[in-house]
C-alpha cells in the first residue's frame, strides 16, 4: 500500500475532511433550538475553520517545497480517486448531503453520534496517511492531525455523555 499514497494529496484531502466538518456543525447549528446546543455546533464548528485554515496553510507550504516537486513525488490520479472515495465514503457527509442527513437527525445525541463516527474516522484516515507518508515532514503532519482529531473525539463524548 506503501506506493499508492501521495503525501500532498492527502494534505489535500484533509482539507475537504475540514471544510466539510465545518458545514456540517454550520448546519448542525443552525438547526439546533437550544441556546447550549447552538454554543456546542459554534464550537465545533470554529474548530474546524481553525483546521481548515492551519491543514490549508500546511498544504501550500508543502505544496511549494522541493520535495513536493521532486521526481519522487509524482500526482498519481490512481492514488487521489483512492483517498477522495476513502474521504467521502466515510468522515463528514458532503457539503450538498448535510443538510439532508442533519435534518434526519431528531436529537442532540443522534447529531453527536454522526460527529463522534466522522472524528473517529477522520482519525483512522489520519493515522493511514501517517502510516504511508513518504517523507517525514508529512508523517509528522498527519500525526498532529490524527491528535488534533483524537482531541475532538474526546470533546464530544464528554459532550454526549453530559446530554445523556
Amino acid at each position: 500500500m506503501e506506493n499508492l499514497y501521495n503525501d500532498l494529496e492527502g494534505l489535500r484531502i484533509a482539507v475537504e475532511i475540514e471544510a466539510r466538518g465545518r458545514e456540517f456543525y454550520r448546519q448542525a447549528y443552525e438547526q439546533a433550538t437550544a441556546q447550549a446546543q447552538k454554543d456546542l455546533f459554534l464550537l465545533l464548528m470554529n474548530e474546524e475553520i481553525h483546521h481548515l485554515t492551519a491543514f490549508t496553510d500546511i498544504f501550500n507550504k508543502v505544496k511549494v517545497t522541493k520535495e513536493a516537486h521532486s521526481d519522487e513525488y509524482l500526482f498519481d490520479p490512481e492514488v487521489s480517486r483512492y483517498l477522495t472515495v476513502l474521504a467521502e465514503s466515510h468522515v463528514f457527509p458532503q457539503t450538498d448531503k448535510a443538510r439532508q442527513v442533519i435534518a434526519e437527525l431528531k436529537t442532540i445525541q443522534a447529531i453527536l453520534a454522526v460527529a463522534m463516527q466522522a472524528e473517529k474516522d477522520s482519525v483512522l484516515f489520519y493515522d493511514e496517511l501517517a502510516n504511508n507518508a513518504r517523507f517525514p515532514e508529512a508523517k509528522k503532519i498527519f500525526i498532529q492531525l490524527k491528535a488534533e482529531e483524537q482531541a475532538h473525539v474526546v470533546k464530544i463524548r464528554e459532550m454526549i455523555n453530559a446530554w445523556a
